[in-house]
């Protein structure tokens, strides 16, 4: 009678610490992509009504540019990231898919009254259809709906690429991108 009732008592233990680890287990890797998938989906809402405005350029000496971004994402009163970047001209019908190459940009943002704008390191960094764009950026926070002046050297043949990033919680997605030449 004694070792029946032991056998049972380790088949339950044994079965409870089973349903434990399957439990922990469902947690560890349902959870964050319920939640990934989410976030995912504000940020693609954001997306498909977010545009970007920029003024044509204020050249300087040297190929030394000005431009006057307004980033527009209608109904939402948040920051956002701006990330800017340089790449070859002939690449531009890949503009979609570029990534930079390296995580700091050569630009410097303002406000248009002359007030410099924070940095900040994110990442990693994905579209809207969850593909990881880059592990990680540096990159300047500002409200969205407000203009900001970027500055900078951008090279004969070269295109200036902006980006937008939104902060979904965990997650940061581009919900925005443009292009403008020098």
């Amino acid at each position: 009678m004694v070792s029946v009732t032991a056998t049972e008592f380790v088949l339950v233990a044994a079965a409870v610490v089973i349903g434990l680890v399957l439990f922990g287990f469902t947690q560890a890797l349902i959870t964050p992509q319920y939640t990934f998938t989410l976030d995912e989906q504000q940020a693609r809402t954001l997306a498909s009504a977010s545009f970007i405005s920029v003024s044509p350029p204020d050249i300087g000496f040297n190929g030394y540019y000005s431009f006057v971004v307004y980033p527009y994402i209608p109904g939402f009163n948040g920051n956002v990231t701006v990330f800017m970047f340089e790449e070859p001209q002939a690449l531009l019908p890949s503009v979609a898919v570029l990534t930079p190459q390296s995580s700091y940009t050569l630009f410097s943002a303002s406000f248009p009254n002359g007030t410099s704008i924070s940095t900040v390191s994110i990442g990693p960094v994905y579209d809207t259809n969850g593909h990881e764009l880059i592990q990680s950026l540096t990159g300047y926070t500002l409200p969205a709906n407000y203009p900001f002046v970027i500055n900078g050297y951008i090279p004969k043949g070269e295109i200036l690429i902006i980006w937008v990033i939104y902060n979904a919680g965990n997650y940061y997605f581009r919900i925005a991108y443009t292009y403008t030449t020098g």
